[in-house]
């Protein structure tokens, strides 16, 4: 992969010359498309689905291999993936052949991009100084991107980059100082609803599964239907993925198996496993476990039979509805 980026602009002014050009075999990855200030950002969306429309290359130029779009006016600048796009156009040719209902494919699936603690960062200029310092556009590139089954690529926001950097960082600095089964070793990430969360829980999942000192990276939920309903959704990021169970049998046969690095399972069968299996050699391996709506399971009997025996554990739960001291 070669990096080309190109940068002069003076204070206050519209760049004369902005080229960030990422290829990968001669391919552009990111297209930057800018307005002057005081001109509705959403016109530089639209200008890139008019190249669409009316360039002569139109469905065979380089646009169809440009990953993400970055949309500016210099006061407030967005980001968005090629699938976005595509799905606009798509859509918009169809509404006008038959009046259907519009999905979110538009401007309003556009993204900002934010800081750690989740403060937008609207202006081109630190925009730039950020999004497109040479790591951290390639985490996004080659990390932080999913291209689905169906084809779509789905470029994570910021809070989800930041929720699974964090969660990562945890997990090194505690198998560093050795903190496994200790609350230092895990911490809760807090998603709304509709914030994309089981995408969030999946690439925590697939990245943490590829540290060197990690055997198993357990997905835990509360209930029979949400175990099909992530699963449904794990196959449609990563087909095979993670692996599901019907029966605490076969959960425990996964437990076993070196190739089953991602396991989804219900908190009622892994507590199941814990009661029978008293000796499994899976309690004395480097586990990751992630629990699924932790605010209504981890408290109780189930959650200390399992951090008794489990020894060496990392352990993280999402929440929409966090449930604090102060509120109790």
């Amino acid at each position: 992969m070669q990096v080309v980026n190109q940068y002069e602009v003076a204070e206050g002014q519209r760049p004369n010359r902005y080229d960030v050009t990422i290829l990968v075999n001669g391919l552009p990855l990111v297209h930057i498309e800018l307005k002057k200030r005081g001109v509705d950002i959403k016109e530089a969306f639209n200008q890139i689905n008019r190249y669409n429309r009316e360039s002569f290359w139109s469905g065979s130029g380089l646009f169809e291999y440009v990953q993400l779009f970055v949309i500016s006016n210099g006061t407030y600048t967005k980001y968005y993936s090629n699938t976005t796009r595509f799905s606009h156009i798509k859509e918009q040719s169809q509404t006008v052949a038959k009046k259907g209902k519009r999905t979110s494919n538009s401007f309003e699936f556009t993204s900002w991009w934010a800081d750690a603690n989740n403060r937008p960062i609207t202006d081109l200029m630190d925009f730039g100084r950020t999004f497109f310092a040479k790591h951290t556009l390639l985490n996004i590139l080659c990390r932080y991107c999913v291209f689905t089954t169906d084809k779509l690529l789905l470029a994570m926001r910021p809070y989800q980059i930041v929720a699974t950097e964090r969660i990562l960082g945890r997990i090194n600095v505690a198998n560093n100082y050795k903190s496994y089964g200790t609350i230092d070793a895990g911490g809760f990430i807090w998603h709304t609803t509709g914030s994309g969360k089981t995408l969030t829980s999946f690439k925590t999942a697939q990245l943490a599964s590829k540290l060197s000192f990690i055997n198993k990276v357990l997905f835990v939920v509360d209930r029979k239907d949400l175990d099909y309903q992530t699963m449904k959704e794990y196959d449609k990021f990563e087909k095979g993925a993670a692996n599901s169970n019907t029966s605490t049998s076969i959960l425990k046969k996964q437990l076993g198996n070196p190739a089953a690095n991602i396991i989804i399972t219900t908190i009622q069968k892994l507590s199941i496993l814990i009661k029978k299996e008293k000796n499994h050699l899976v309690f004395n391996q480097s586990i990751i476990i992630i629990f699924d709506e932790c605010h209504r399971s981890q408290f109780g009997g189930m959650h200390t039979a399992i951090t008794k025996a489990f020894k060496k554990y990392f352990l993280f739960g999402f929440t929409g509805t966090p449930i604090f001291p102060k509120c109790q």
